[in-house]
């Protein structure tokens, strides 16, 4: 009985966790390429659509994470919120971390595009879940 339910949580970990675990890495290894060394982005709306990328994927993958659990329905209950909430305290500290890279500095319109990046995407996905053909009030995306 114990083994089965290792090989759940191992597989719960690679499915769910890991590719959070993955994309946060991204997000912080991006954060700490010095400004001299990071591509120039022409345009601010650019530098900003990247940051709507990055925290709307993570607040996508926190989701997923956490309505793919069972062992706390709390969580899985309110995966949407905590899925934007953890997105954007990330963000927080991104940019905090920002502030000791050469050349980089944190700044508060960052957070908030990340906190509208996290927004959007799961409005979008709330949307295509309304919409899409399937059985009637089902979340899990699976």
């Amino acid at each position: 009985m114990g083994d089965r339910r290792d090989v759940q949580r191992d597989r719960y970990w690679v499915r769910y966790l890991l590719p959070v675990a993955v994309w946060m890495v991204v997000i912080f290894v991006s954060s700490s390429i010095p400004q001299e060394q990071f591509p120039q982005v022409d345009s601010w709306v650019w530098a900003k659509l990247i940051h709507l990328i990055y925290y709307g994927v993570l607040c996508l993958l926190c989701q997923r994470a956490l309505s793919g659990q069972t062992r706390f329905p709390g969580l899985a209950r309110h995966s949407y919120l905590l899925g934007v909430l953890f997105a954007v305290l990330y963000g927080v500290s991104d940019e905090y971390h920002q502030l000791s890279t050469p050349g980089r500095h944190g700044q508060l319109t960052d957070v908030l595009i990340d906190g509208f990046g996290a927004l959007l995407c799961i409005g979008g996905l709330q949307a295509y879940r309304f919409l899409r053909p399937g059985p009637a009030g089902d979340t899990s995306g699976e």
